[in-house]
């Protein structure tokens, strides 16, 4: 029997509308990284991926310090930039508020990997937060893991209030989604990509 449902954003709810490439390589041309462009699109996402705490200009300082780089003045206000450009090209998925509202009739939770200032900006821009009880992004302060660790799925049956067997984990990746939600002891449902 299921007593809450949980859902993954990126995927699921919400999608990128434009080349998340070309946006990546936007920002690193204007921290000035045009010689170093390939070896910052190797760094960037395995910046990205790691665990703990984090915004995105968190990511960003630990990419230029791998290669070597001087993290540049007024950081911190480009990354806010760069935050609010990535919010704005995010929307949600076709059929996302109506899943949301069918699934209302429990209590839901929200739970997405990525740099806590990014995501936040993305659920704001597209007005969900309102549907979840409990929204649990992997580099809050108070959550510091990612997907697919047992530990988030954990965190949230906890901030639910509801024993893992009676929740249902819904995403797009196989790997992060669904076999992390089974190791919580949590039902999951794969949407896969078309």
């Amino acid at each position: 029997m299921i007593e809450a449902v949980c859902f993954d954003l990126d995927g699921t709810l919400i999608h990128y509308r434009d080349d998340y490439s070309a946006y990546v390589q936007r920002f690193a041309e204007r921290l000035g990284l045009e010689g170093h462009l390939e070896a910052f699109r190797q760094v960037y996402p395995l910046e990205l991926t790691r665990e703990g705490p984090q915004n995105f200009s968190d990511v960003i300082a630990r990419s230029l310090a791998v290669l070597g780089l001087a993290r540049p003045r007024g950081l911190e206000g480009f990354c806010q930039e760069a935050v609010a450009a990535y919010a704005e090209g995010v929307e949600l998925l076709p059929g996302a508020l109506g899943t949301l509202e069918y699934f209302s009739r429990w209590p839901l939770a929200l739970v997405t990997n990525g740099p806590a200032d990014m995501q936040r900006a993305a659920v704001e821009k597209v007005g969900i937060a309102g549907y979840f009880k409990t929204i649990m992004v992997s580099a809050d302060p108070d959550v510091g893991v990612r997907k697919p660790n047992s530990e988030i799925f954990r965190i949230t049956c906890e901030r639910l209030g509801v024993e893992p067997s009676r929740v249902l984990m819904i995403g797009d990746n196989l790997l992060q989604d669904v076999r992390g939600a089974e190791a919580a002891g949590m039902q999951a449902l794969w949407i896969p990509k078309n």
